[in-house]
């Protein structure tokens, strides 16, 4: 019996985990899977890429939180284990969080459970600098009650009609306790800022964070793709998987309960790196978009003009299709169908994701000849000013960096908020002046000049990840009930999966791109009669 053919669009995380769990236990012999990549490395929003120095950049900081079962189980498979420090190190469960009104950083630990005061008081809240002892009393109780709650019970999906703030105050928080660092970076760690982030994913969110285990982050020991990436690209393709890179799905043909074709273009010639599974080398086409990694463009990355299209049909290309775009992507190519309005708006399913939003997220990487963070600091310091609300010294937790002729890498995280209108250059200066301000930077080497000019030693990369693919969910109030089921395709041989869809981790991540990728597969496999694989929660 000839294999099934399945087709998935996208090679980020998601797209890979679909794929691998597919193809493992069996699978390799009823189905054959093919990844089409329209960039010229897989990862997507996971991706690093080295510079013609060798220095790396990449799209923006990630790490995995304790929790992250899921990601971590296929790291462990493809080698890379978080526990083995050659490829992670970690926090240790102690987080930096500068408050801005005290000017301090202040170290947290997390509390093993609603009732270790001692962590809470000793090592938290009793020497956090920035609030009164009254302050600090109120948070405390706060805390317990609603710990103690968490820990009892499921967070209902329920409260992402009200905003993370709100709910808080209405469970019995001060409202000027909102004002703090340490409750607004809640808001700061999903680029929601300034708007209001859903009750649903912050209290999930405060609930997976419970205890030092889960609250522990791992940082990649190196670039993304080197570290996190590639192991899994290699674990797929030892299953047998393929994939074809600078491939874009630019067309989809949607016809009663099916996918009936696929119209593809190529974006870039290529050819492969030797020994390096998760990139190759492309040769831009003259009108295609750029493959130089920046500036990325608005909206979605066009082919080059006048290059042929290339139709995949149903029943002769491809069985299925799996589609782990993001949801700007996938509005972008939906739109593409004959009769949109029938195929797709009276899709009840399909049509909810047009009331979902994105967000931008902004990238600034400086190379510093000197030393400009204090080395104890090897964990993230949150709560920084707007428009970077996370700041890390990769100096201090890289070990190619650690042992490099660089005194700081700084990576800058955040999104445009209220800075969108601000050009690039006078955004990063706006960064740099910012963070010379901050009580721990030496200032005296922070050279805002030799840094715009990339004089005197200093480089710097900055990113506004504006285009379809690179945007993230904005999780307001509210959206949760617009986040399309992945069991509930309005055609049979269409399975949708990324990180923005309804699932077990509501947080964009690469968790969540993994776990959705997994139950894409699981829904496939159960089709194809084969056995069902591990538990897609990564419990």
């Amino acid at each position: 019996m000839a294999k099934k053919k399945i087709v998935i669009l996208g090679g980020g995380l998601s797209a890979l985990s679909a794929g691998i769990h597919l193809l493992q236990d069996g699978g390799s012999e009823k189905v054959d899977v093919t990844l089409l990549c329209m960039e010229h490395r897989l990862g997507g929003k996971a991706a690093s890429w080295r510079l013609p120095d060798g220095r790396f950049m990449e799209v923006g900081f990630h790490a995995i939180f304790g929790y992250y079962r899921a990601i971590q189980r296929l790291l462990a498979r493809g080698g890379h284990s978080v526990d083995d420090p050659r490829y992670f190190t970690t926090n240790e469960g102690v987080h930096l969080m500068y408050e801005e009104g005290a000017r301090r950083v202040n170290r947290l630990d997390v509390p093993t459970s609603p009732h270790d005061v001692a962590a809470l008081f000793n090592a938290g809240f009793l020497r956090y600098e920035g609030m009164t002892a009254r302050e600090k009393i109120a948070v405390g109780r706060w805390m317990s009650k609603v710990g103690a709650k968490l820990l009892l019970t499921k967070v209902d999906p329920r409260i992402d009609e009200h905003s993370f703030t709100a709910y808080c105050v209405q469970t019995g928080l001060d409202l000027e306790l909102t004002r703090k660092s340490w409750f607004r970076y809640v808001l700061d760690l999903a680029f929601n800022y300034p708007a209001e982030g859903s009750a649903y994913v912050g209290m999930y969110g405060f609930q997976r964070l419970m205890g030092p285990e889960k609250s522990r982050v791992y940082y990649a020991n190196g670039p993304l793709s080197e570290v996190i990436v590639r192991p899994i690209a290699d674990l797929y393709l030892s299953l047998g998987g393929k994939v074809e890179y600078c491939q874009k799905v630019t067309r989809i043909e949607l016809d009663g309960a099916r996918v009936t074709e696929l119209g593809t273009t190529r974006m870039a010639i290529v050819a492969p790196i030797p020994g390096v599974t998760d990139h190759v080398t492309p040769t831009p086409i003259g009108g295609s978009y750029s493959l130089d990694e920046a500036p990325y463009p608005v909206g979605d990355p066009a082919p080059p003009a006048g290059e042929p299209e290339r139709l995949l049909r149903d029943g002769v290309d491809f069985d299925e299709v799996i589609c782990t775009l993001p949801v700007d992507s996938l509005r972008a190519l939906l739109r593409t169908t004959s009769r949109f309005e029938e195929q797709v708006l009276d899709k009840p399913e399909l049509r909810k994701i047009w009331a979902l939003r994105s967000v931008a997220s902004i990238s600034l990487r400086v190379w510093f000849p000197e030393k400009v963070m204090p080395s104890d600091y090897k964990t993230v310091v949150m709560g920084t000013p707007q428009p970077t609300a996370t700041i890390i010294d990769y100096t201090n937790r890289v070990r190619e960096l650690r042992e490099s002729a660089w005194g700081s890498v700084v990576e800058f995280e955040g999104q445009e908020g209220l800075h969108g209108e601000l050009g690039d250059r006078e955004l990063v200066s706006e960064i740099l002046d910012t963070f010379r301000s901050l009580p721990f930077v030496k200032a005296s080497r922070v050279d805002k000049d030799a840094v715009l000019n990339q004089s005197g030693g200093h480089h710097y990369d900055f990113r506004r990840n504006t285009a379809h693919h690179m945007r993230y969910l904005l999780m307001e109030p509210g959206h949760w009930a617009h986040r399309p089921m992945q069991e509930a395709s309005p055609y049979e041989n269409l399975t949708l999966s990324g990180d923005w869809m309804a699932g077990s981790q509501p947080t964009a991540s690469m968790e969540a791109a993994v776990r959705t990728g997994c139950v894409a597969a699981r829904l496939l496999r159960a089709r194809y009669d084969l056995t069902a694989t591990e538990s897609c929660d990564g419990g």
